[in-house]
C-alpha cells in the first residue's frame, strides 16, 4: 500500500503545480493587456490633453477649462 500512496501525491503536487503554473500565465497576460491599454490611452488617445486616467476599460481625457480647472474632454472605451 505504501508503494502506490507516494504515486498518488506525487500526482496529486503534478496537477497542483500545472494549476498554479496556468494561473500565473493568465495574471501576467492579463497585467500586460491592461498595461498596454494605458499605455495606449495616455499617450495615443489623450495626447493632446493635460491629463488622463485609465480605469475600467475607459480611458478619460481631461483639459483646462477658461477658469482653470480640469474638466472631463474626452472619453473612450477602450476594447
Amino acid at each position: 500500500m505504501e508503494k502506490k500512496a507516494w504515486k498518488t501525491i506525487a500526482i496529486i503536487f503534478m496537477i497542483i503545480a500545472v494549476v498554479e503554473t496556468a494561473y500565473l500565465i493568465w495574471a501576467v497576460t492579463l497585467y500586460t493587456v491592461e498595461e498596454n491599454r494605458a499605455n495606449e490611452c495616455y499617450y495615443n488617445v489623450c495626447s493632446d490633453y493635460v491629463d488622463a486616467w485609465y480605469e475600467n476599460k475607459v480611458c478619460y481625457c481631461y483639459d483646462y477649462d477658461l477658469m482653470g480647472d480640469l474638466q472631463l474632454a474626452k472619453t473612450k472605451l477602450m476594447k
